[in-house]
Order: structure tokens, then C-alpha cells, then sequence
């Protein structure tokens, strides 16, 4: 008898005792099952999303997610999982809009129908050493998605993770198909290892990560060259391969609080499609810091008192292009952006794209800002209280600024990148039930030229999870 016929017996014991005899203990105890479903509705309202440059930017729609997972483990080593996702949107005329969807073509379909997030299988205590395999299409995040994250869409491939006998280490190495070709090796990987070492308050984090694009289909724009002027920029590459050194310690403060902190450095070669403009050189690294302070007793109710300090560096135009771009790190949260700032959703490389601020605008910008322009300095603080255990408010602000500005087009050599003021309330209806309001207010810096009309977005949330 299989111990999925005994979990079900197990479910059922009032009416078959004696049934459960048949059952072994043993394997009884080793069968989980895990079955449960996540839906999140949002709307959504932004105003002047190219900050007054054209006319009709202004966009009202719902963003929804649903996701459901079966799987679970049925013997003392074997897990399986299955996860389905569905994203869509319903009152915008096209999911291909930036603004709407600034993810682009990353999804199989945005037309709300289900696809396959995750299906893997994984073998703990591989031939009782302590080695797990993981296999099949699956989530990784290294840390905070600093440098790689699935971003909830899954990565194919094989992953090892082990307890080292040295210092209470533990390591993993991976390699995943993120893009494949039936046709010689046009493809997409990324492989890595990192290694860690937690200690009762404090982890330390090393990790290597590559990316090689071989797709022959990426556009690489390097952002120091002007297409208007320069013939032959913004060319298709046959291949492009980055990899990053990083390292992250992560701590708790036994008073109450928290900091983190990260490096990575980048390195690479861009090949591009046309001989005559041969290789080009990449550099550049990134750093991010943050802290925060959190009290159980204040007038308010418990608080937290945060802050973040980031930098990567930029594209001065010189031979090797030092713009810190990796392509799989955290920044996508289902159809919406996931970074500093509800609506600029930035990392330390790029921002939330539109019609005229992105890939798809007549002077294309790979990242978002405004063209010529690279690599961001942001800074960040905030505060957060629960004025009950079911209410949380919260306000943040940061500042942008660019690292490197070729001075083209908006015909500015300006750096500041604009402000932006976040407002949000969170209520916990139930365990399964939550509910979240937003209002964001962005200010565009003198990088974005003459179009400086603020920027707006205003969201409510509700999500349920069983």
C-alpha cells in the first residue's frame, strides 16, 4: 500500500480505522501532500508616465495573478512540484505597452491563461551523502535577487546543494536553460556556484554567476553611443556573456533591526553581429547597503526606521562599456515592476520603461532612462508602523541619480533622475485574506529635459491564498 493511500486514509481515520492498520508507520510519516492556490487582483490608475513629453500616457486597468501548486514528498527522499501561473490584464488596450507590462515578451502568454512556472523533482540525501539534486524547471533567487532571480518564472535546469564538512559551510552549483533553440546552440544559460556561511546572527555569501546569450536575437544599445549620430549602434549581438563576482553579508540586530550589504563586480565580452565593430569589452560593478531599526513599544505600536544606500556604476563612453547590467536580477513582480520607488520600480541599473523611455522608443534606451544615461545612485528611508496587529502604514522617499550621462538627447548632461514619495496601508482581513492601498508620486529630474510633468500611481491590492 502507497503511502499516498496512506495519507488519504490518514485524512480519513474517524470512518476506517481499522483500514490504518494496513498503513505502515514509516511510511506514513515520510508522505506530505501540498496543494494550495495564490490570486492577486490589483488596480491600477498612472498619469504621465513619459512626465509630459506626449500626449494620452495616462493608463486605468487591473493586473491579476493566479497561481496554484501541487506536490509534496512520498518516500523519505523524493520531493515533487508542480506550479501553474496565469498573469493577464483587463481595461488596457495591450499588454505590450511598457508602462502595462515593462517585462515585455519574458512570459509565455499575458492573456491569462495557464502556463508552467515551476515542475521539478528533487533528491535530498543523494545516497545518504548531503547532497540534494534538484531537477526540472525551478525557482532560484541568490539572496535578494541582487545579481540572478527567477523573478516567478523558472529557470530548466540542475541544481547541487550540499553541506560542506568544513566550517559548517554550504555550497550550491547550478546550470539552467533560460532560453533554448531546436537549432544549434542559440540559447541562453546561466550557470554559477555560491558558497555560504551562516553563523546564529550573521551569513556570509560568495557567489559567481554567468550569463551567456547566444540567442543571436538580443539588441545590445550600449549607452554611451547615440543611434542618431553613430552608424551601427544598437546592433543585433550574436553573443553576449557577463559574469559576476559577487559577495553579501546579511545580519539581525539582537536589539531589533537588521542590515545587509553587497558587492559584485562584472566582466564580459559583447560580440557583435557586424565584423567591422568587432567585440566590445565589459566592466563595472554595484554596491547596496541597508539598515533598518525595529522597537516593539512606541505611541504609534511597533515601528520600523529604515534606510538604503546604493550605487552601480555607469557607460562613460570609453572602451570598454562599464555599465552594470545583469539581465536576470530581481525587478519584475508579475506584470508590475518589483525595485525602489511603487512607480519607478528601480534597481541600480535601470527603471521602469515607457513609450518614450525605453527599447521600443524612437531613441531606444535599454534601461529606461532617459537616453545616454546609466548606472543609478539611489538613496532611500522610510517608516513603517502597525497601529494595530492587523493595520501597517508606511511612507518612503528616495532620490535618483545617474552615473554617467553622454549628454545627448533630451540634449541634457544632466544627472538627477527625479524623487519619488510612496505612501502605502496594508490590512490583514484574515490569514488568507489581505488587502493593500498605494499612492506614488514621481518627480522627474533635469536628466529628463525640458518634460517634467510629476508622474502618479495609485494602486489597491487584494489577495487570497489558501
Amino acid at each position: 500500500m502507497g503511502p499516498g493511500v496512506c495519507f488519504i486514509m490518514a485524512r480519513m481515520k474517524k470512518s476506517f480505522p481499522l483500514l490504518l492498520l494496513l498503513c505502515s508507520s514509516a511510511a506514513f510519516a515520510s508522505s506530505t501532500l501540498d496543494i494550495g492556490t495564490n490570486y492577486r487582483l490589483r488596480g491600477i490608475s498612472m498619469t504621465k508616465t513619459d512626465y509630459g513629453l506626449s500626449t494620452g500616457q495616462d493608463y486605468a486597468y487591473y493586473s491579476q495573478r493566479a497561481q496554484a501548486h501541487i506536490g509534496g514528498r512520498f518516500s523519505p527522499n523524493i520531493e515533487f512540484m508542480t506550479q501553474l501561473q496565469a498573469i493577464g490584464v483587463a481595461g488596457s488596450s495591450t499588454t505590450t505597452n511598457p508602462i502595462v507590462n515593462p517585462g515585455g515578451n519574458r512570459y509565455p502568454n499575458t492573456s491569462f491563461t495557464p502556463w508552467i512556472q515551476t515542475a521539478y523533482m528533487k533528491a535530498n540525501q543523494l545516497y545518504d551523502m548531503p547532497v540534494d539534486i534538484t531537477i526540472g524547471r525551478q525557482p532560484i533567487t541568490l539572496g535578494d535577487g541582487f545579481i540572478l532571480s527567477d523573478d516567478d518564472l523558472g529557470f530548466t535546469g540542475i541544481r547541487l546543494q550540499s553541506r560542506l564538512p568544513w566550517y559548517d559551510l554550504q555550497a550550491q552549483a547550478f546550470t539552467f536553460k533560460v532560453a533554448d533553440s531546436m537549432i544549434g546552440s542559440n540559447d541562453t544559460d546561466v550557470y554559477g556556484v555560491e558558497l555560504t556561511k551562516p553563523t546564529r546572527n550573521i551569513r556570509y555569501q560568495a557567489s559567481m554567476v554567468t550569463e551567456r546569450d547566444a540567442s543571436g536575437t538580443t539588441i545590445y544599445i550600449r549607452p554611451s553611443e547615440n543611434p542618431t549620430t553613430l552608424a551601427g549602434s544598437n546592433l543585433t549581438a550574436s553573443r553576449i556573456t557577463r559574469t559576476f563576482y559577487d559577495g553579501r553579508i546579511e545580519g539581525r540586530l539582537l536589539e531589533g533591526g537588521f542590515y545587509k550589504a553587497e558587492l559584485a563586480l562584472q566582466s564580459g565580452t559583447v560580440e557583435r553581429s557586424s565584423a567591422t565593430l568587432g567585440t566590445v569589452n565589459l566592466g563595472g560593478y554595484a554596491f547596496l547597503i541597508s539598515a533598518g531599526l525595529f522597537t516593539r513599544f512606541s505611541k504609534y505600536g511597533p515601528i520600523e526606521i529604515h534606510s538604503l544606500f546604493g550605487i552601480a556604476s555607469g557607460d562613460s563612453g570609453s572602451g570598454r562599456d562599464n555599465s552594470f547590467r545583469p539581465s536576470f536580477g530581481h525587478k519584475y513582480d508579475g506584470l508590475e515592476r518589483s525595485g525602489f520607488g511603487e512607480f519607478y520600480g528601480a534597481t541600480l541599473y535601470d527603471a521602469i520603461p515607457s513609450n518614450t523611455y525605453g527599447p521600443s522608443a524612437s531613441t531606444s534606451s535599454v534601461s529606461g532612462l532617459p537616453p545616454g544615461n546609466s548606472g543609478l545612485r539611489v538613496i532611500g528611508a522610510g517608516v513603517t508602523t502597525h497601529p494595530t496587529s492587523l493595520l501597517s502604514v508606511g511612507i518612503d522617499y528616495f532620490v535618483y541619480t545617474a552615473q554617467e550621462s553622454a549628454g545627448f538627447s533630451p540634449a541634457s548632461s544632466e544627472s538627477s533622475l527625479g524623487t519619488e514619495l510612496d505612501i502605502g496601508a496594508g490590512f490583514a482581513y484574515t490569514n488568507y485574506l489581505t488587502f493593500r492601498a498605494t499612492f506614488a508620486l514621481f518627480s522627474p529630474g533635469k536628466a529628463y529635459g525640458a518634460f517634467t510633468n510629476n508622474a502618479q500611481r495609485i494602486g489597491i491590492e487584494a489577495v487570497g491564498r489558501f
